[in-house]
């Protein structure tokens, strides 16, 4: 194979100077909703007085009205204002500190409603203090400072395949993880040529810390790989190898803003590697239109995220590469950011369209960690400005980057709407499980252990993964005493409702991924409890109930009480909704749900008598002098449907 030269993708760095700092003040951080209050929506015929009671003769026959009296005075609702003389929509409120989404959620599943939302507080656009966001004229064309507003990142693993990263940069401090020499197969890789260090500020300097610029991720992480020298050149080999190390070091997305107009099968085999590892690429068109318009590689490769570059104008500019590989634009032209010696320069290329697209790439993947590299591709794609001639053309690609749009597609994202022959997904999504006897998913075989990164972590114990919303709800709500390994990776599977959930299984759970909901309300939790019952052939309804006692709590919709040594447990555990120290009766109930049996000896393990009780998410187990521990249900469900 041919030592292809590689060379940087940008033109001219000006003249670079120290920024001066300028007063530009953050908006106030605010509670995402207004406390006590839900906006709901009734059916046709249905109203609310003033007293947040309903009325309608259409629907009180069949008991809706009387059913949503009943839950709206237990949720404490006593006013309700109409919104507008029409809409049949409603600001009730209600006599509670509970979570709002929470009680939303709770209304919304009443047959009379039909929504109901918490009510969400809208701020001034977020503007964040670094005094040189004026300069940054990009973030206004791409609709940054709104998109902050939905989100502005999570720990997401970005790798700069580049010339390294410079890590005493103050804008970039706390950022960069260890890195890799590709050329040297060494671990250095700090920054000698500036290129490198330039294209991290762009995609995740430290935003909103009065300091230089800001950065599109504001809480991506820069996993740097040298894979260029100090003049700016590289090779296949060492390109090849920084992207395969990037990938096996947990990068999810990987920038690189370099290029050559040789195809490779080397470069190609290391792309598609990463491609089928679930990694998004991004990679810079190329700045030769003016001589010739080559074909660039990597960026022509259907797996690679091909980006141009346009002016403050939206035009595309006069060196920034053109064919149908080009994928959108983003903006290349005086992008003010990070430069070696800790100061601040505005260069131009493709180079630094790149990063911006890898920048918002981590913004979808917060906001929904369950796509997979298809589908953030797709969203960056159909929701860029269509600046060209109308759909994909040469030029632009499918348009230029549009932040917001992005984020807010990403939220109802349902498949991807653009109507083109796309390669297909790195890794399809099978069809859904259906929870059946024998039918086993491939996602119970343990995988290759792989880096831990703020994003992802492997347990040896059982050879899988966790990763993005569900790695920050486990470790969030209790962990492994409460949650267990995990015991699968991630995988579709069809639920009793007949809708297709991500979901995951640990020793003690099963996660079920709800994007449609707010966090902490995405990831569900499955009623464990009755599906064993129902796996063993009994039916909690045919359990003894009991009455009140004293000392204990008592569950009136369920006929059981909790008594002691379970009920100190149920009260010192739950998930965490408030922030606070300790467990509401709420964020125990939100884990454990109510009991479904009375407490009663049984047969656990082969050989092990205790004494149990049953929940709706859990069982509860005496041991002793061991204490209160949660039995391994979703084990026993997985060995009931002989998925173990």
């Amino acid at each position: 194979m041919n030592r292809i030269p590689l060379v940087l993708c940008v033109l001219v760095l000006l003249t670079f100077v120290v920024v001066p700092y300028a007063g530009y003040a953050a908006a106030p951080d605010a509670a995402p909703y207004r406390a006590g209050e839900v906006l709901v929506k009734l059916q046709p015929g249905m109203s609310l007085s003033a007293e947040a009671r309903p009325v309608g003769a259409p629907l009180t026959a069949t008991g809706e009205a009387s059913h949503l009296n009943k839950l709206l005075r237990m949720l404490g609702a006593y006013h309700a204002d109409p919104i507008g003389d029409t809409s049949n929509t409603y600001r009730v409120s209600l006599n509670t500190t509970s979570d709002a989404a929470r009680l939303a959620v709770q209304i919304a599943a009443d047959p009379a409603v039909v929504f109901a939302e918490p009510n969400a507080i809208r701020t001034a656009m977020r503007t964040p203090n670094d005094p040189a966001v004026p300069q940054q004229w990009a973030l206004n064309n791409i609709q940054a400072f709104d998109a902050w507003n939905v989100t502005t990142g999570a720990e997401l693993v970005v790798a700069v395949l580049d010339t390294g990263v410079s890590t005493d940069h103050p804008d970039l401090a706390g950022k960069i993880l260890p890195g890799y020499n590709a050329i040297n197969g060494g671990n250095g890789s700090e920054d000698t040529n500036g290129h490198g260090t330039a294209v991290s500020g762009l995609i995740a300097a430290n935003t909103d810390n009065d300091t230089g610029i800001a950065g599109m991720c504001w809480g991506c992480r820069i996993l740097p790989v040298t894979v260029l020298s100090a003049r700016g050149g590289g090779d296949d080999a060492s390109v090849a190898r920084g992207l395969r190390w990037a990938v096996d070091n947990g990068a999810r997305i990987v920038n690189m803003s370099l290029g050559g107009s040789q195809d490779s099968q080397t470069l190609r085999d290391a792309v598609q590697y990463a491609h089928s590892r679930g990694t998004l690429i991004v990679a810079a068109s190329g700045n030769e239109r003016q001589a010739g318009n080559p074909v660039s590689y990597p960026a022509a490769y259907p797996e690679v995220l091909a980006v141009g570059a346009t002016g403050n104008a939206d035009t595309i500019t006069g060196f920034s590469n053109t064919g149908d590989y080009v994928s959108l634009a983003a903006p290349g032209v005086g992008l003010w950011t990070t430069v070696l010696g800790g100061t601040y320069g505005p260069p131009n290329g493709t180079s630094f369209s790149s990063p911006y697209v890898a920048g918002v790439a981590g913004l979808i993947w917060t906001l929904r960690s369950d796509l997979s590299n298809y589908d953030v591709a797709c969203i960056l794609q159909a929701s860029a400005d269509d600046k060209g001639a109308p759909g994909k053309d040469p030029e632009y690609g499918w348009g230029r980057l549009n932040a917001l749009r992005a984020v807010q597609l990403a939220q109802n994202y349902g498949g991807c709407p653009l109507d083109q022959a796309a390669p297909e997904p790195a890794q399809p999504q099978p069809a859904p499980v259906n929870p059946t006897p024998g039918n086993a998913p491939p996602a119970f075989v343990p995988v290759p252990p792989i880096p831990d990164t703020p994003d992802q972590r492997f347990f040896v114990e059982t050879g899988h993964t966790l990763r993005g919303e569900f790695k920050r709800y486990w470790e969030r709500h209790g962990g492994l005493p409460i949650f267990g390994y995990p015991t699968s990776e991630e995988f579709l599977e069809r639920g009793s409702d007949g809708r297709d959930y991500v979901v995951q299984y640990f020793e003690r759970h099963r996660f079920e991924f709800h994007p449609e909901n707010p966090a902490p309300y995405n990831v569900q939790l499955s009623r464990l409890g009755d599906l064993v019952l129902q796996s063993q052939g009994r039916n909690w309804f045919t359990f003894p109930r009991s009455a009140p006692q004293p000392g204990c709590v008592f569950f009136e919709g369920t006929g059981h009480s909790v008594c002691e040594p379970f009920l100190s447990y149920w009260r010192s555990n739950g998930l965490e909704f408030d922030g606070r120290s300790g467990k509401t009766f709420e964020e125990s109930l939100a884990l454990f749900g109510q009991p479904l049996s009375p407490p009663q000896v049984e047969e656990v393990a082969p050989g092990v008598f205790v004494t149990s009780q049953w929940f709706e998410r859990a069982r509860l187990e005496d041991h002793g002098a061991n204490g209160v521990l949660l039995g391994l249900l979703s084990n026993e469900l997985a060995r009931a449907r002989g998925w173990r």
